[in-house]
């Protein structure tokens, strides 16, 4: 099914890198660790929300200097990283006092920031002709990493918080031995520009200003709003127990992971515009009918159209950000889109939940299709294709579209 990409043996194993260790993670920071702590530790529910917060929070702070230190230094950037994870994630186990933890939990993000943009940017680098299909197999593992890992480690705590606490650590020894052992060619520039520069040089674009930090901001937002009412809106408007709650997760889920491959592909073949506002438009759309039935059979069918929606948004949204990404930084590059966008996933539980109890948590999801609906009206309407990278970013807008 990949041949057709060209993946190497080392594009192979850094994408199973992604998997194991977004598995191991999630497992551990999404179900382990809020199990074990108010169980066994008996830490508020409060406290073992700040570690979790703290960890993924680090890690969106610290994209930036890992990406220019990849883009610098290269593979040992990578191999540090995950030693300092391993470390963090040991520590973490032995500790008895939620301060230690929450520093150690953020040591773990900062271990952890490399990961996703050493996979990025030599999976899918910007300068490759199919690289909306390569984008859609790089989401799919993170993503596939993250589900399997927060659900599949609630079927293992059966035998214990220890034993599967030395299953996940056995994991991340597997994934440091992996890259070790590994040749991996991570395109350096120890002569390359320092992240404030490049920053300015993202910022000298025209289509950076106008298009994408605002859509970087917006698009997170939307999808952030829903985090914190989803599950209310799912009991308390359609009566639904966990496991259908569950249900309607797994779903949606899978149609994003299933879908993300072939629908890189087809961003691949059409214009960008037409992919852009065709997944915007569409995820809207679905979005928004969601509140209004309360047949579980029509939701259930509506969030896998928004899954299979937003499969085909995810790589043609990232095609447009690597437009602006000079390919001898991509690291750097990726970092700092990844921490503007962590702005809009941090300000939306916020107003999803004053919505939901202000109004209704069918507010929010309202709110969420109509951003959805005006970017992708922006995308349709103005003339991004116009636009053109000023030198310095090998690329030109006019192919955009």
């Amino acid at each position: 099914m990949f041949k057709s990409l060209g993946f190497s043996s080392t594009d192979y194993l850094l994408i199973l890198l992604l998997l194991l260790t977004e598995m191991a993670r999630s497992a551990f920071f999404l179900t382990f660790w809020p199990l074990y702590s108010t169980h066994y530790l008996n830490f508020s529910v409060i406290v073992a929300g700040v570690v979790v917060s703290a960890h993924y929070l680090s890690e969106t702070l610290f994209k930036v200097a890992a990406g220019s230190q990849l883009d610098r230094y290269g593979r040992p950037v990578l191999v540090l990283g995950l030693i300092l994870s391993l470390i963090s994630l040991l520590l973490i186990y032995r500790q008895q006092h939620h301060i230690p933890i929450i520093i150690l939990s953020c040591l773990f993000g900062i271990g952890f920031a490399p990961v996703w943009l050493a996979v990025i940017s030599n999976v899918a680098p910007v300068n490759i002709a199919n690289r909306a299909a390569r984008i859609g197999i790089v989401f799919s593992a993170w993503l596939a990493g993250a589900g399997i890992g927060s659900v599949g480690v609630n079927f293992i705590l059966t035998i214990g918080f220890l034993q599967t606490f030395h299953i996940i650590m056995a994991s991340w020894v597997f994934c440091v031995i992996l890259v070790l052992i590994t040749p991996l060619k991570i395109n350096t520039s120890p002569q390359g520009s320092s992240v404030l520069e490049q920053f300015k040089k993202l910022l000298d674009n025209q289509i950076t200003i106008k298009i994408l930090l605002p859509g970087m901001f917006l698009q997170t937002l939307a999808a952030s709003l829903l985090l914190p009412i989803l599950p209310i809106y799912a009991t308390t408007e359609l009566g639904l127990d966990s496991q259908g709650y569950g249900w309607l997760l797994i779903a949606g889920g899978t149609a994003a992971v299933a879908l993300l491959f072939p629908m890189g592909k087809l961003v691949d073949r059409l214009p960008l515009k037409v992919s852009l506002t065709s997944g915007f438009l569409l995820s809207a759309l679905f979005l928004f009918m969601v509140p209004l039935t309360r047949n579980y059979s029509l939701v259930m069918g509506l969030v896998i159209m928004v899954g299979m929606s937003y499969a085909f948004l995810l790589p043609a949204w990232n095609t447009l950000l690597a437009k602006v990404i000079p390919p001898e930084r991509q690291a750097t590059g990726w970092g700092i889109f990844s921490t503007l966008e962590g702005l809009g996933i941090a300000a939306g539980p916020i107003i999803g939940g004053a919505i939901s109890a202000w109004l209704h948590p069918g507010g929010a999801i309202f709110l969420s299709s109509l951003i959805l609906a005006g970017m992708g009206c922006f995308y349709l309407y103005y003339p991004f294709e116009k636009l053109t990278i000023k030198p310095g970013v090998d690329v030109n807008v006019n192919k955009l579209s």
